[in-house]
């Protein structure tokens, strides 16, 4: 595994991977590959192997989403949840399945320069440093399970993030981000820690962006009541952080939802506005 490359200036820090993108170009045979403009066609409905699911995980296909999966946690938020979405299949994978899998290979080739960057900026005159956003695709097309996503940006970069399917199958859109909020709120309180310890407490709560007016309602409603009663207890844990001040929930229209990208594929000027977002700069 190539760890990420560190540039360091007065006023920014910039993360990148290029050349361990290269390396796996160059292994699979593409380095000469025709580039696109996504990591996953919004287009495409992926679905089980008509064949059946038996095999074994020990496959090529497994191998290189492990890659991929390093790469996404460490510098490239924006493939994470082509890679996610692909590694439902990893036991016996059809040709659908490699065929969108060379596709992030194509989209790595044509934006392997893109790099996290952290930039200096200005004072914050309520001295929190980062804010995050909270996202969730309803009822996916095979198994009808939802996708969380959150991202927490500082500096003009994102600090961390996540993409992953919900365990258990959401009843609704509501449902599915409110468990999205939660999750985002649990990280805030790990990342309110975090810079605690390294000298830079949060004077006030973190603001987490939603794009659900209900789940953001029923976070801010303590009252336990008929559309809330089938959701296990331990989400509602987002409304004792928000009593207690730590976080602070708000809304967002779904065109300024960044972690949209963490949850869906998107359209190419969508996907271009949120990884920018995040941070990610061709260098």
């Amino acid at each position: 595994m190539h760890f990420p490359d560190v540039t360091q200036t007065n006023d920014s820090i910039t993360l990148s991977q290029k050349v361990y993108i290269e390396s796996i170009l160059e292994r699979e045979g593409l380095s000469e590959i025709n580039s696109v403009a996504t990591p996953l066609d919004p287009n495409i409905k992926l679905v089980p192997n008509p064949d059946g699911n038996e095999g074994n995980r020990s496959n090529s296909f497994a191998r290189l989403l492990g890659e991929l999966q390093f790469l996404t946690n460490s510098t490239r938020p924006d493939i994470a949840f082509a890679v996610n979405r692909l590694a439902d299949y990893t036991a016996n994978p059809s040709l659908q399945h490699v065929t969108a899998l060379k596709r992030i290979l194509r989209y790595l080739a044509g934006t392997k320069n893109l790099s996290i960057t952290y930039s200096k900026t200005a004072d914050n005159p309520d001295k929190n440093i980062f804010h995050g956003f909270a996202d969730a695709a309803f009822a996916n097309h095979d198994d009808h399970k939802s996708t969380s996503g959150y991202v927490f940006l500082a500096a003009g970069g994102a600090i961390t993030w996540k993409s992953k399917k919900q365990m258990t199958i959401a009843l609704s859109s509501t449902q599915a981000e409110y468990v999205a909020l939660s999750k985002a709120a649990r990280e805030a309180c790990w990342l309110r820690s975090l810079f605690d310890e390294l000298g830079y407490p949060q004077e006030h709560p973190t603001l987490i962006k939603g794009d659900n007016d209900g789940s953001i309602s029923m976070a801010k409603n303590q009252q336990f009541h008929s559309r809330s009663k089938h959701i296990a207890i331990r989400w509602h844990w987002v409304r004792e952080l928000i009593e207690q001040n730590l976080v602070t929930i708000d809304s967002c229209r779904d065109p300024e939802q960044t972690a949209d990208v963490l949850t869906k594929a998107l359209a190419r000027p969508k996907h271009n506005k949120h990884i920018m977002e995040m941070g990610l700069i061709s260098t």
